[in-house]
């Protein structure tokens, strides 16, 4: 029905529209002289890697995908370094690799999926994690005294009319009401745009504001743990190699968060 870059701009345009009443409410309680870094947000931890994301799952498998977008703790830490003067201790850093090759672990070892891909393309879902990494940092750094749902409605605010362009020029509008379950189909956006983008949002932005941007960037380790939850759930078995992994990337984010 939809193309991946035809359901990205609907879920961001949806997650606009939803925020409109966060960003009325909180539009006082944000400190607008801060503007420039929730511009970088806007675009750097929305805009930016999900287009990119969409542009390259065209030509990469979500295994690969998934794997490249692990990156993002990495990036936070080494980005955080060198230019946000972020410290962290060794059991911190060793935490974020055990998370990281836990992940590896259930997207690549567990014998359902293959990373597979176009190296051009595998590089924008890299470009990407880079772009969360700085949005990150840029909360923990300027905004971490900013309403957390104020952060995201402004995000999206200032993002929303530029996938609202984008929509209408992908044809994502005429999928709609052309196809037969058109409608249906948005409705599932919906759900994700308000749940998983609206939502996540506001709870990422929290969470970074209580932990550090390199933990709250750990969480994509939980990624493939959910996924494989939910399998369990629709009736799949779970592996040694399932458990294992699950184990370390645990294991890691305890060490991470210590």
């Amino acid at each position: 029905m939809f193309n991946p870059m035809q359901m990205t701009l609907w879920r961001m345009v949806l997650a606009t529209l939803l925020s409109l009443p966060l960003a009325l409410a909180y539009w006082s309680k944000i400190d607008w002289k801060r503007w420039k870094p929730l511009v970088v947000v806007a675009f750097c931890g929305s805009a930016i890697p999900n287009v990119l994301f969409a542009i390259a799952q065209q030509h990469v498998n979500s295994s690969l995908a998934g794997v490249l977008n692990s990156l993002t703790p990495i990036f936070t830490f080494i980005i955080g370094a060198s230019f946000f003067q972020l410290k962290i201790g060794w059991t911190k850093a060793f935490g974020i690799l055990l998370g990281l090759i836990g992940a590896v672990i259930l997207v690549l070892f567990n014998g359902k999926a293959q990373a597979a891909g176009n190296a051009f393309f595998a590089g924008l879902c890299v470009l990407a994690t880079v772009c969360y990494a700085i949005n990150a940092n840029v909360v923990g750094r300027y905004l971490r005294d900013q309403p957390p749902a104020g952060i995201a409605a402004a995000a999206f605010a200032m993002t929303g009319l530029f996938f609202a362009v984008g929509l209408f020029f992908s044809g994502g509008w005429q999928v709609v009401w052309q196809h037969p379950d058109g409608l249906k189909g948005l409705g599932y956006v919906f759900y994700l745009a308000a749940i998983g983008t609206v939502g996540g949002s506001i709870l990422y932005f929290w969470l970074m504001q209580r932990t550090s941007p390199v933990f709250a960037t750990s969480v994509t380790y939980l990624l493939p743990v959910t996924a494989i939850a939910i399998g369990v759930f629709d009736g799949e078995a779970v592996s040694v190699v399932d458990v294992l992994g699950m184990g370390v990337i645990f294991g890691g984010l305890y060490l991470a968060r210590g």
